[in-house]
């Protein structure tokens, strides 16, 4: 690798400190060429992405479809997709990646289609998740899981998160689903504080088409895909997620075990 691309978090790294650092050592160590911005050039051979898992899931989203590899430099708590920390000395880590010294993971992403009237009006992607939830504070919403077009159940519940293994640790693990092996291919669907006390998650096959349908008389929810802009959903209305046909490539610098990182962020 030769030509990066910084992608940094203006409010972590507000007065571009932490961005110059990453550029003087990328080019301290060979690099041909680096970039900054919100533009990333067709020649980009990697992304530095500067902040947390959220300026990660941004970055994924804005290159959906580029087959870009990321890399996450953190900048504050420990966070699951990133791989190096500017508290330590980061030249090292930008040595690896131009002496190859790395391996890329493909992450599973998920595809969202809306439908209104019966008809799909919306067609969005996520590398976590995809949260169904009410539109006020405390607001249970009602709705309808079907799974390959077969009714699995009707769910009284604050929303529901449907997951991929990346993103097992966020939403999904806050509100009591299993944690994956994010190298796994597979979806979990999570409700979140249902209102029974036999409601459990399910874990998928990638291969499965999850529906889930608003109930009748409910008023409007709010599907958000990785925490971007809500799109509205009405009574009626049913958002079909499957498993997308593109990856997200993230970058891994370390050694370390997921089970490893896991550990340090859960003591």
């Amino acid at each position: 690798m030769k030509r990066f691309h910084i992608i940094a978090n203006s409010t972590k790294d507000p007065n571009g400190v932490y961005t110059s650092k990453i550029n003087a050592a990328l080019k301290n160590v060979g690099a041909e060429s680096v970039t900054i911005g919100p533009s990333v050039p067709n020649e980009t051979d990697a992304i530095i992405v500067l902040g947390g898992d959220g300026t990660m899931l941004r970055a994924a989203g804005n290159i959906f479809g580029r087959n870009i590899p990321l890399l996450g430099v953190n900048i504050g708590n420990l966070g699951y997709l990133t791989e190096c920390d500017m508290n330590s000395d980061i030249e090292p880590c930008m040595r690896k990646l131009i002496e190859g010294d790395y391996t890329v993971e493909n992450r599973m992403m998920m595809c969202g289609k809306i439908y209104k009237a019966k008809r799909a009006s919306v067609e969005d992607h996520s590398l976590n998740d995809i949260t169904i939830t009410g539109c006020g504070p405390l607001c249970l919403i009602r709705y309808e899981l079907y799974v390959n077009n077969e009714f699995l159940n009707n769910y009284s519940a604050d929303g529901l998160v449907i997951s991929t293994p990346t993103g097992s640790t966020g939403y999904n693990m806050s509100a009591g689903g299993p944690i994956a092996q994010p190298r796994a291919n597979l979806i979990i669907v999570t409700p979140i504080c249902p209102h029974t006390l036999n409601t459990r998650s399910i874990v998928l096959s990638p291969d499965d088409r999850v529906e889930v349908r608003i109930s009748a008389g409910q008023a409007a929810v709010a599907a958000q895909f990785d925490g971007r802009d809500p799109y509205m959903l009405d009574p009626g209305d049913s958002i079909q997620i499957f498993r997308s046909t593109e990856v997200t490539r993230i970058i891994k610098l370390r050694k370390e075990s997921f089970l490893n990182t896991l550990h340090e962020k859960l003591v």
